[in-house]
């Protein structure tokens, strides 16, 4: 549980942090660049740690399919970016996809008699 927990939080961190990089306005509004970069490292420092008994694959995959959606959902409600069918579409198979290769994580130390 503490996996999922951290990915979350690594997720959420990393969409906090393109959150400000819109709002730092091409690096060029201080605070907002500050806060971006800091939520980024915040989310990195995270995602490494929980990489360490995970495939890096999958951990990837789930990260950047759940941050794309959630950031795209932002998008929409913030900063009233354009929305379709097929844009809504395309969230919801990335939803589908990240539980989807998340339903039976593996773990790094049941892949080391695999290894070529």
């Amino acid at each position: 549980m503490a996996y999922y927990s951290l990915l979350l939080l690594s997720i959420l961190f990393e969409v906090i942090g393109v959150t400000f990089l819109n709002l730092a306005d091409g690096f060029t509004v201080f605070v907002p660049t500050v806060l971006a970069i800091f939520f980024y490292c915040l989310s990195i420092a995270i995602y490494i740690f929980i990489t360490a008994n995970r495939e890096v694959g999958i951990v990837n995959a789930v990260f950047a399919g759940t941050g794309t959606a959630l950031v795209t959902l932002l998008g929409i409600l913030l900063f009233h970016e354009s929305i379709s069918a097929v844009k809504l579409l395309g969230i919801g198979l990335i939803v589908v996809g990240a539980v989807a290769i998340n339903t039976k994580p593996g773990t790094k130390s049941s892949l080391e008699g695999e290894r070529l």
